[in-house]
């Protein structure tokens, strides 16, 4: 009976080295050295199509830190103002102004938040009517895990009887 357990042993050792010569006979190399790194920005190396498109659709950058950012669309004036200054992982009030009040409308509308060239999940925030053409929601910008302190606030209110207002605005969020 000792002999059927130490042959069962043997085997089974010898099916473990087995699979170790296997293994290291079909192994392949290491693709990149810091997967991590790499995956950061995969992005910026695969898509820098993408990246040209979003700043050719967007608007110059603005400083909402220092004044609201505005530009004209449809004849009108859109304006967003960020409080307190633009930074990650805090509640920030998002306010909206469309100049003259006469080509804004009535109802809720909405800002789309993203970061060019790497998905932040869908970053959403809800304006309600705060007034006369002007609208305001709270959201956060979140932190980005590779440092990258650029967004693009994508903002759609009502228009006076037309299709909704929409501008875009690129700016940098502090850390802080």
């Amino acid at each position: 009976m000792r002999w059927l357990i130490a042959i069962a042993a043997v085997a089974a050792l010898g099916a473990v080295v087995a699979a170790l010569v296997i293994g290291h006979r079909l192994a392949e190399p290491t693709v990149v050295a810091d997967p991590y790194e790499a995956g950061l920005h995969y992005d910026e190396a695969h898509h820098q199509h993408d990246a040209a498109a979003v700043g050719a659709r967007a608007a110059p950058r603005c400083d909402p830190a220092r004044a609201p950012c505005a530009q004209r669309v449809a004849g009108a004036t859109v304006a967003l103002a960020i409080a307190p200054a633009p930074a990650t992982m805090k509640d920030l009030v998002f306010t909206v102004e469309v100049t003259p009040p006469s080509a804004a409308g009535v109802g809720a509308g909405r800002i789309a938040l993203s970061m060019p060239g790497m998905y932040m999940g869908e970053n959403r925030v809800v304006l309600e009517a705060a007034g006369s053409a002007r609208w305001r929601g709270n959201g956060v910008l979140v932190r980005c895990p590779s440092g990258r302190r650029g967004w693009v606030a994508e903002v759609e209110v009502p228009s006076a009887g037309g299709p909704p207002l929409r501008a875009t605005f690129t700016f940098e969020a502090s850390e802080r």
